[in-house]
């Protein structure tokens, strides 16, 4: 962008972030839904279409074999009052000392400002404080090759665990896992 000689660029402070346990009122839903539809990239790296109007109900309402709702918990990511994230996380899945994050997604115009890796942390934080929980796993789509160097930027290592793909997934889940990082 061309300024005049002389003046400066402004830089905008980082908005006030804060994670916020759902519990899928009406309301929270529809805000989710408007996350999932501002992230039409991840969409499309994943399923090859864009999200329909019912991927935030998918998202409050699937459970791995096993769990129940208590062990699973929706997060949003707020800048000041707008929800500009969600995530969501299974605690005690594929074993009672793993949590696993089923998804952890900003909206589009957030992406790229270093947004994502101050909301990962925060969902970490919120998952060290499950005492049982020692390590977190993700599963990532391998077609989603931005999304795997993020994970991996943040110390996450594959496990070597290749869940083939099944619809409406595009390409296979690579696994990665990371241990909990408590404070000492």
């Amino acid at each position: 962008m061309d300024r005049p000689p002389g003046s400066r660029a402004t830089i905008e402070p980082p908005p006030a972030l804060s994670l916020s346990l759902l519990t899928g009122r009406p309301a929270e839903v529809a805000a989710v839904q408007s996350v999932l539809a501002a992230a039409p990239g991840y969409f499309r790296a994943t399923t090859g279409l864009p999200p329909d109007e019912a991927e935030a109900r998918r998202l409050f309402a699937d459970l791995p074999p096993g769990r129940s709702y208590a062990d699973k918990h929706v997060w949003g990511l707020f800048a000041d009052d707008a929800m500009i994230g969600c995530a969501d996380v299974v605690r005690g899945w594929n074993g009672p000392d793993k949590a696993i994050i089923g998804l952890l997604l900003l909206a589009e115009p957030w992406q790229g400002r270093g947004i994502g890796r101050a909301f990962a942390a925060l969902v970490e934080q919120a998952i060290a404080g499950w005492p049982e929980i020692e390590s977190v796993r993700i599963g990532v789509v391998a077609s989603h090759g931005r999304a795997l160097g993020f994970w991996r930027r943040l110390g996450f290592r594959e496990t070597g665990e290749v869940k083939p793909a099944t619809p409406p997934l595009v390409a296979d889940v690579l696994v990665l896992e990371k241990p909990v990082a408590r404070p000492r």
